[in-house]
């Protein structure tokens, strides 16, 4: 299992369903939760995503040693998933908007799975 730096283990319950690895991976899983399910991530990451930017800052992408890599997904879940909640939606999809199980990632995230 992934941990995260322990400065942060108050979020390790959302590490193994939110620690996503691609972009494709946090979009389905946005299309795949509820409201509500997603206002528990987002409650949770919400107040503490200054620390965690800050505190990410101090490494290179490419240099992020395995914790601090479980961080930096569980911040991407977060940045990717977080509009429904930001914008007042009354559910996480508007199905006729578009078909998003139509979309095709081709995204240097999507090569690390």
């Amino acid at each position: 299992m992934a941990t995260l730096p322990s400065k942060f283990s108050d979020l390790e319950r959302f590490v193994d369903e939110w620690a996503l690895k691609s972009e494709e991976a946090r979009f389905n899983k946005l299309h795949h939760v509820t409201l509500e399910h997603l206002r528990i991530f987002y409650d949770a990451l919400l107040p503490r995503m200054e620390e965690v930017l800050l505190y990410l800052n101090q490494y290179k992408i490419q240099d992020l040693p395995p914790e601090e890599k479980t961080l930096f997904y569980l911040a991407m879940t977060f940045a990717e998933t977080a509009h429904p909640i930001d914008l007042k939606w009354e559910d996480v999809d508007f199905p006729d908007a578009y078909p998003w199980d139509k979309f095709e990632f081709r995204t240097v995230s999507a090569a690390e799975n």
